[in-house]
């Protein structure tokens, strides 16, 4: 029942006008709930979506199972991809993850015809997948003069990227995701791993909004030597103009000297108050003590992570280093919400190359 007076949530405190849990703690419960169970319990969603594949664009429970169960249990989902294929279904394309080789050449004959219809949605399907045969075969459609090419906005190699790879020129293949996944969580305990929200004495000298680092990573830890980072790095931004310009460009060192700069900012006012900034520097974000699964940030929780597959609010999109060109790999995506008022996910990019560093926000 809708309440006059905000009341606080009886886990967070968070106020809402309505009874019962807020929309986070009820995220966070739904996401434990599929993280706990069982091997038995997890077959057995498996087996309804198989079964219930032709309405997975149509029943909300059959979509949310799959998506939970890819994000939080890491499921193979060769068997999802036998039946989403006999009834040519090929959304979402995560349901392609683990496809075996008979559906993936199925796949690429469709692809190979020259009428082929569904050619967007299967080069989406293939990008997914991103086995070495697919690789190689994107990189004869770069080449091809299929007439379904005449339909589509972009390139192969750009439709790649919501696998989290692409070609370069030469049909090199340029990956733009991490295979390793850690969740950035609140927790009372000591981590020097990351530091989220570090307030500076600097002010934006854009919007004069004191700045922080948004986010320290130790590359010496354990965890994170999948980075390939031999020392500290920090990320400063505006927390203001950072949700609100096309982007910001970091140059870091790796004894955590950095410099930043706002590129094309959208308005010198300040809407970030001090209060927020101290209550983001405050934040115990710690980085997660075990692995996570690459799509851990794809579930219906908001969650912050480093590495893994990214929940691209709006389309994916990889930064090309304003340096050497390429295109640049997503180090780590934060949930706007998690740090201060507002919506949305900072998408932070990284050159290691080049020590070169893009940070990105994307809101519905």
């Amino acid at each position: 029942m809708a309440q006059n007076k905000p009341i606080p949530c009886p886990e967070c405190d968070r106020e809402k006008y309505y009874e019962g849990f807020c929309y986070y703690c009820k995220n966070r419960k739904l996401r434990e709930l599929y993280e706990f169970m069982s091997v038995n319990e997890v077959q057995e969603k498996i087996n309804n979506i198989v079964a219930n594949i032709e309405t997975i664009n149509q029943l909300e429970e059959i979509y949310q199972d799959f998506r939970r169960l890819l994000a939080y249990q890491d499921i193979d989902t060769e068997e999802i991809a036998n039946a989403a294929f006999q009834k040519r279904i090929f959304n979402p394309p995560t349901l392609y993850r683990n496809a075996s080789e008979e559906v993936q050449n199925k796949l690429i004959a469709l692809l190979s015809a020259p009428d082929c219809k569904e050619a967007n949605d299967i080069l989406n399907c293939l990008a997914v997948i991103g086995s070495e045969k697919i690789k190689e075969y994107f990189y004869e459609l770069e080449k091809s003069t299929l007439p379904w090419r005449e339909r589509l906005h972009a390139t192969p190699s750009v439709y790649a990227e919501s696998g989290g790879w692409t070609l370069d020129g030469s049909g090199k293949v340029v990956e733009l995701n991490y295979k390793e996944c850690y969740a950035l969580t609140k927790e009372d305990r000591k981590d020097n791993a990351v530091k989220v929200g570090e307030a500076l004495a600097e002010t934006c000298s854009v919007c004069k909004c004191r700045t922080v680092n948004i986010l320290t990573i130790n590359g010496n830890d354990e965890r994170l030597s999948f980075l390939g980072l031999n020392g500290t790095i920090k990320i400063p931004v505006c927390p203001n103009c950072a949700n609100m310009c096309e982007k910001a460009i970091i140059r870091y060192q790796l004894d955590g000297e950095s410099t930043f700069e706002i590129i094309d900012p959208y308005t010198n006012e300040n809407y970030v108050s001090d209060r927020e900034i101290a209550r983001l520097a405050a934040s115990n974000f710690v980085l997660s003590q075990t692995r996570k699964p690459v799509y851990y940030a794809c579930g219906d929780d908001e969650l912050s992570t480093i590495g893994g597959h990214p929940e691209w609010v709006q389309n994916c999109h990889y930064e090309k280093c304003p340096d050497c060109h390429k295109k640049m790999k997503l180090l780590s995506a934060l949930e706007w919400s998690q740090l201060l008022d507002g919506e949305g996910v900072l998408y932070i990019e990284i050159c290691t190359d080049c020590s070169v560093i893009a940070v990105i926000h994307q809101q519905t």
